[in-house]
Order: structure tokens, then C-alpha cells, then sequence
């Protein structure tokens, strides 16, 4: 797995790309349109993919956002 992006409904403003670092290795890295952006690396990319999300709607909500 290498390159897969990712966008959802509920954050239309960030571009989430998860790649496989190292064997079994995962790097998941979210941004904005704004240039901000959100990274985390483990084993389980659905769960740092779901991690990223989450501290990505965290952003939003700071900033007010929609």
C-alpha cells in the first residue's frame, strides 16, 4: 500500500494519503486546505487512518468550522 488518499464527507477541506512505510509499517498524514495537517505511524493504518480523522475534526471544531 503506497500513496492510497483518502477524503471523507465530514472533513471536505483535508486529503488524508496513508503509506507503508517499512514492512508492516504505516504512515498516515492528513492536510488541510489551509496547509495544517496531522500525521501519525504504527501497524494498523485503519486505526491511525481513523486517529488522524479524529484529530482533524478536533481543528476543525477549534476553528469553527464546518
Amino acid at each position: 500500500m503506497s500513496g492510497l488518499r483518502r477524503t471523507f464527507p465530514e472533513l471536505p477541506r483535508w486529503t488524508f494519503e496513508v503509506d507503508e512505510v517499512s514492512a508492516g509499517v504505516f504512515h498516515v498524514r492528513g492536510v488541510d486546505q489551509a496547509g495544517r495537517s496531522v500525521e501519525a505511524t504504527g501497524t494498523d493504518p485503519d486505526a491511525l487512518l481513523d486517529d488522524c480523522r479524529q484529530s482533524a475534526a478536533q481543528i476543525q471544531a477549534r476553528e469553527g468550522e464546518q
